[in-house]
């Protein structure tokens, strides 16, 4: 017997919950292991890339909650707090771009040192090193008191010459160096350079029993008082300090069966915005690229629909129910294809109104459960269509829509800026149109943004700029031969086309997304 509405528990829509001590359980369960997973764990895997909600923190998280297959993994997230300081530094000019590697090595070399000593069974039992010295020297540093975070590594930096003095001291202390050396607080790229080198070639002298990979996450959020141009600076300088520390340095460990490894997690948008050497290379041959689409006939064997059926199990005291996906989901929908089938399922009613992500699903179950148990139908043992089709339910999951586009965004713009942009959609009257009455929208929108904005957003200085960014945000998709094909940028996205062009042609039209009708007054979907 299925458990009632009520009893489901749907897990989360922001990964970084499943971290937390009591959620393990359920990603373990739900997480579904596929080829994305394998390649992963490959040597020469360093960045982790997807659109946002497509999984690249549970993938994270799921790996650094418990070991798997003799890997070792630790999930880092960046703040607000932590690109302050770099902003800071570059402010007082203590910093240029290689001053952000020179740091951001530094602090990743810390992080895996600290992962390595708080894991003493990833080294073979046969290793010698002086990194119980090092360590030592930090723990001085920090009083005693070094928690293995981004922010707390990133103090190093404020008396950078105090922790090389006494790396330096314990390094002796270690055998390691006879040599007198002196410090100043003025030369902190100096300071930087001297303990970076000390645990480089104390971590790539380590003898590791199971391989160690350190995931940094949080890159995609920008804190809004910093310009997207600094930004953009201390990021790339991350980007090249984890491509120097795994190419240069962790690859070439010599007699190691385990090997130390850095993972950024990147949005497809972000990545190509760090202008990496060899970009298209570095996609195909070191990175994983997650992407979800399916289709109205394949959705039964796709990932998506397993993720799906597995987090409506996980409650289950039984959890091997058979087509547990059609018992809640019953409904008989009007076919969109009376050629081929006779009528249309509930999955692919959401794959309609959806960008095919696991977090697009999750929120539209949670969204029908808690709207249900407000009209006290959490006792059912089915999904209420009618809950589904209400406005209700088409209001809360348009602002879900919305407030996901907002956090794409604004990566790129301001609160300003995006608030002008949600102005767009009112100079709309139909939600399909062509490019010629695109146009005459465009005009009457850059006269509003004349009249009231205060800076004029770029992404308004020309209309085919602009649409691009409507179509690289998947608010629109380009209909082609009246409707035979639908280009979706998320459709068309791969790591052979990571920027797909929007199509232009006589024959084109364009349609917002299903996603956003209701707020943005475009009235209901379906």
């Amino acid at each position: 017997m299925l458990k009632s509405i009520e009893s489901l528990n749907l897990g989360f829509s922001d990964a970084q919950n499943y971290t937390q001590r009591g959620n393990k359980q359920i990603l373990s369960e739900v997480f579904v292991k596929n080829a994305y997973l394998t390649k992963l764990l490959r040597a020469n895997v360093y960045y982790l890339i997807g659109e946002k909600g497509t999984g690249k923190t549970a993938y994270a998280a799921f790996l650094s909650n418990s070991e798997y297959n003799n890997n070792k993994s630790v999930l880092k997230f960046i703040s607000g707090t932590d690109y302050e300081k770099f902003y800071e530094l570059k402010k007082r000019k203590q910093i240029d771009i290689s001053g952000y590697v020179d740091i951001w090595k530094t602090i990743l070399l810390l992080l895996l040192a600290k992962s390595v000593t708080d894991n003493e069974k990833v080294v073979s039992i046969f290793n010698k090193n002086n990194l119980p010295e090092l360590m030592q020297a930090i723990d001085e540093y920090y009083n005693r008191a070094f928690a293995p975070e981004i922010v707390n590594a990133l103090k190093i930096v404020d008396k950078s010459e105090i922790a090389a003095e006494l790396v330096c001291r314990y390094a002796k202390v270690g055998g390691n160096t006879g040599s007198t050396l002196e410090f100043s607080e003025q030369r902190l790229q100096m300071n930087l350079f001297y303990i970076c080198k000390q645990f480089s070639d104390c971590l790539g002298n380590l003898k590791l029993s199971k391989n160690l990979t350190l995931y940094i996450d949080g890159i995609d959020v920008r804190p809004h008082q910093i310009p997207y141009g600094e930004y953009l600076e201390c990021i790339k300088g991350l980007a090249a300090a984890c491509w120097s520390l795994n190419t240069e340095l962790f690859a070439n460990v010599k007699d190691s069966k385990g090997q130390f490894k850095v993972v950024l997690l990147l949005r497809p948008d972000i990545f190509n915005s760090l202008n990496l050497q060899n970009a298209t290379n570095k996609l195909a041959d070191n990175s994983v690229y997650l992407e979800w689409r399916t289709t109205y006939t394949d959705y039964p064997t796709s990932n998506l629909y397993k993720m799906a059926n597995k987090l409506l199990a996980y409650s289950q005291d039984n959890k091997d129910v058979e087509e547990i996906w059609e018992q809640y989901f019953d409904w008989k929908l009007p076919t969109s294809n009376s050629g081929k089938r006779e009528y249309d399922t509930a999955f692919m009613e959401f794959l309609k109104i959806s960008l095919s992500r696991p977090r697009d699903i999750q929120r539209i179950l949670a969204l029908i459960q808690d709207i249900m148990l407000e009209r006290d139908l959490g006792n059912a043992q089915t999904f209420d269509y009618n809950t589904y089709n209400s406005d209700r339910f088409q209001n809360a999951y348009s602002e879900y829509f919305l407030s996901s586009l907002k956090d794409q965004l604004s990566f790129y713009y301001s609160e300003e800026d995006y608030k002008h942009f949600r102005k767009f959609f009112d100079f709309f009257d139909d939600p399909q149109f062509t490019f010629e009455q695109y146009h005459v929208a465009y005009n009457k929108y850059v006269d509003y943004i004349l009249e009231n904005a205060n800076e004029i957003p770029q992404f308004v200085e020309d209309p085919k700029k602009f649409m691009q960014l409507l179509y690289d945000s998947n608010v629109i998709t380009a209909i082609e031969e009246g409707g035979r094909y639908f280009h979706f940028s998320y459709r068309e996205k791969s790591p052979s086309n990571i920027a797909p062009e929007v199509p232009y042609g006589k024959d084109i039209e364009y349609r917002f997304h299903y996603g956003l009708y209701k707020k943005a007054r475009m009235g209901r979907y379906g």
